[in-house]
């Protein structure tokens, strides 16, 4: 199965998504006599080679020819006719109406406003149009078939839109940011932009370090700005993937904390423990661990997703005596996990399933609904946790 992964180290735009795919292979030709679907008029295409801090890279411009019927005001309903009114295909089709469905959600959520009263005024742009729906017909042609991003490197500083002079990540980045890894380097210009956000989180699987894959392609696109602290450019690394994609593993990114600890009265870990599963951790255990003079002391180990680091980080200092943490961040392949619910000769007991793309291949039961009816029954815990798997196993392992 072939992915993709974009390096959004330095940012993300429309522009580079498309950029990159065509240095990875994607033809222009073909790229060119698919937006003429579109029938927008007054505009020309360039790929252009170049360099960028030393790495040969492909430049993607939009120019526009004449203003009329071009520029101005849109609504969704007015960009979405263009796209399904047009002789692309109905995958392009779907892809593209999403993107701008998630731009049109942020920007409604950002200002207040019902999404189909937004009028889109540098998104609706014929510039943005091709963006996105060249982004989409490039993923089709190149037969891309899951989609993978690095964090988002937001940039920082102010950008000037239609709306004045903003903070960066602009309002409808930083909506569409939500629920994705990012941050910001203080470089003091907006290098992720809310067309290129949005693409991203519409056709990414998911965003963390880069998967196990055999790379075949590697695209640059080169951005507009000249930033000293790296080059300005977007890589897109693709190939084909591993057996765990294939066999549709759910992947994610997590960080992991570590601190060891030999000065601290130990009666307080158990409050340590629920404080930090409450904060939103994942997993926090202890370890027993010889420290320097063979002085006996723990090693706590947090595990947590990035946005709740801070609060991982804020009850670690607070609630031990630890002066500073090791982190550092994992890729973790999962089961799909599902609740079902089955009777049984005890009674109803929620089930959890494990499952590998639509392929089940665990079941355990809750272990609180157990201890709850051997409690109830006065039956041994184990008798009854062992005689619901075994009925668990008999339903979903067919």
């Amino acid at each position: 199965m072939k992915i993709a992964y974009f390096d959004c180290f330095s940012g993300v735009s429309g522009d580079m998504i498309l950029a990159s795919l065509l240095d990875a292979g994607m033809d222009f030709a073909y790229l060119k006599k698919e937006l003429k679907k579109l029938n927008l008029p007054g505009y020309r295409l360039e790929k252009i080679k170049t360099e960028k801090d030393g790495f040969a890279a492909t430049k993607f411009n939009v120019s526009l020819l004449r203003l009329g019927g071009v520029k101005g005001r849109k609504s969704l309903k007015e960009i979405k006719n263009i796209i399904n009114k047009s002789r692309l295909a109905a995958g392009v089709k779907l892809a593209a109406v999403k993107i701008f469905e998630n731009i049109a959600d942020a920007e409604a959520k950002a200002h207040g406003r019902d999404r189909n009263k937004i009028h889109f005024h540098e998104i609706g742009n014929v510039d943005s149009l091709i963006d996105v729906v060249g982004a989409a017909i490039a993923f089709d042609y190149l037969k891309i078939k899951k989609v993978y991003s690095s964090a988002i490197n937001t940039g920082s500083g102010t950008v000037r839109t239609t709306h004045g002079i903003l903070p960066v990540p602009a309002p409808a980045a930083a909506v569409l940011l939500q629920g994705i890894p990012s941050y910001s380097e203080n470089d003091g210009f907006e290098l992720a932009t809310p067309t290129g956000v949005a693409i991203l989180k519409t056709l990414c699987d998911s965003f963390g370090p880069m998967p196990l894959m055999v790379i075949r392609h590697i695209g640059i696109a080169a951005g507009g700005y000249d930033i000293k602290s790296r080059p300005d450019i977007l890589r897109v690394f693709i190939g084909d993937s591993t057996e765990a994609q294939d066999n549709c593993y759910e992947r994610d990114c997590v960080i992991e904390v570590e601190t060891n600890i030999d000065d601290m009265n130990l009666i307080g870990t158990e409050h340590i423990m629920s404080s930090l599963l409450k904060a939103g951790s994942l997993d926090v255990y202890f370890t027993p661990i010889y420290m320097k003079k063979t002085r006996m002391g723990i090693l706590l180990t947090v595990i947590t997703e990035k946005r709740y680091l801070e609060r991982v980080l804020e009850i670690i200092f607070k609630e031990t005596t630890t002066l500073g943490v090791r982190t550092r961040e994992l890729s973790r392949y999962k089961l799909k996990r599902e609740i079902r619910e089955i009777k049984t000769m005890y009674g109803r007991v929620k089930i959890k399933i494990g499952k590998a793309g639509s392929r089940i291949v665990s079941v355990s039961p809750e272990y609180d609904d157990c201890r709850l009816l051997a409690d109830n029954k006065k039956i041994p815990l184990r008798n009854i946790y062992d005689n619901i798997r075994f009925a668990a196993e008999k339903a979903f392992l067919k």
